[in-house]
């Protein structure tokens, strides 16, 4: 390109009237307008760093919100097209104009991304910082099950019960997404640029339950394999070889032969005293390198709801491949529900209570009347003592037919 054609289209920019302009004298209201416009994180970030007054609008508009933040993603509201986000360190919501989310159906996020569907069924990967955004397979194995009956949100969330991604998707070495479909609640792979989603090949000599790749509540990456866990404590083990995705099984925590599954309340605690609580989930999480097991507890109520009441921690030993019970998280924080498991150091993020497990609302079975929806089931676990703290949040919407969920901000 001419030198002399760049050089004239650098001083058409420098000498435009608007660069002029001593944009720090705009009044309050039309900049804090400005601001709810740029929820692209590298915009908003740049209109903060232009002024002081601005820096403490975008604040304000958008809160304490940066890479590896955790907020708790609400449902989007149709009618105001907004998007609620909850911050933790001050304990208040922020709304934002996401059209993207409108008329979405949000199964998960996982590793700061968020997986939704349309009224199609066309899934896809978005980034909330970025607005980055990925299509994935469409879901025609999930879909054979039950297709027919998709005119609730019952059957529409049970298409997709979970999602795990491995990284990110912007990545040199792309990423996996492992996602728990169907009514069967079995697992299903696929990578990014994938046609179809692939099923996991059973090794039958060396399965330990027959049974172990149905019913499964979470999946998660650790240590360059896919973990699953169902809730006859079956942890199914895959072994990524390539465009090959092989598994076993081996014993979950609280195992006992014979047990049947594909119920959730089949469980008892292993704590005395709370022998008539229901186990509404399983889920899995890194922490400290290791990989835990978390039983999620409650209680049962007339209306068909349940509330949380406790829960158990294991460490599974991969020498072993055995659990062993542990009483607290340290300095750690867990965030669990819908979302992919989050384990974050307490100190690291504003707000945040140590040795606790943050939980939302997630157990289908209790909201099959959408009474409540999944606004009712939300709060924070004191591992020191058993304690619960409910949090409830402000909303627009009189009922949540689908979950909020914690999602880390990660670009």
């Amino acid at each position: 390109m001419d030198s002399a054609l760049v050089d004239s289209g650098q001083h058409c920019v420098q000498d435009h009237p608007l660069r002029s302009q001593d944009w720090s004298n705009l009044q309050d209201d039309i900049a804090r307008l400005i601001a709810k416009k740029l929820w692209f994180y590298p915009h908003h970030r740049k209109f903060a760093a232009a002024c002081a007054d601005w820096y403490y609008i975008s604040k304000e508009v958008h809160g304490p919100f940066q890479q590896n933040s955790i907020v708790l993603l609400l449902p989007y509201n149709n009618q105001s097209e907004t998007c609620t986000l909850y911050e933790l360190s001050d304990s208040r919501t922020y709304e934002f104009g996401l059209s993207v989310l409108r008329d979405k159906f949000i199964y998960g996020s996982s590793n700061g991304w968020v997986c939704l569907s349309d009224k199609e069924y066309k899934i896809s990967l978005i980034n909330l910082l970025t607005m980055q955004q990925f299509e994935l397979p469409y879901p025609f194995y999930a879909l054979n099950f039950i297709r027919g009956m998709l005119d609730t949100p019952m059957i529409e969330s049970e298409i997709m019960t979970k999602i795990a991604v491995s990284g990110s998707p912007l990545s040199s070495n792309g990423c996996i997404i492992a996602a728990i479909m169907s009514t069967y609640e079995e697992l299903l792979v696929c990578r990014l640029g994938d046609i179809s989603w692939t099923p996991i090949v059973i090794n039958e000599s060396k399965l330990k339950s027959h049974e172990c790749w149905q019913f499964l509540h979470d999946v998660i990456f650790f240590q360059g394999k896919i973990y699953a866990i169902n809730d006859g404590y079956n942890l199914l083990i895959v072994d990524i070889d390539g465009a090959n995705y092989v598994a076993r099984d081996t014993f979950g925590p609280c195992y006992q032969s014979g047990d049947d599954i594909g119920h959730p309340s089949r469980g008892e605690p292993c704590i005395e005293g709370l022998e008539d609580l229901y186990e509404l989930r399983l889920y899995l999480v890194e922490c400290y390198g290791k990989l835990l097991a978390i039983r999620r507890f409650g209680e049962e109520h007339p209306d068909d709801s349940y509330s949380t009441q406790y829960f158990e921690l294991f460490e599974f030993e991969e020498s072993e491949e055995t659990w062993r019970m542990i009483h607290g998280l340290g300095d750690r924080s867990l965030f669990v529900g819908q979302n992919g498991s989050i384990s974050v150091s307490a100190t690291e993020i504003p707000g945040c209570r140590p040795n606790c497990i943050y939980f939302t609302d997630d157990f289908y079975r209790g909201q099959v009347n959408w009474e409540f929806g999944f606004r009712a089931d939300n709060g924070v676990f004191c591992c020191e003592d058993g304690s619960i703290e409910r949090f409830s949040i402000s909303h627009s919407m009189a009922r949540w037919l689908v979950p909020a969920m914690w999602c880390q901000l990660k670009m």
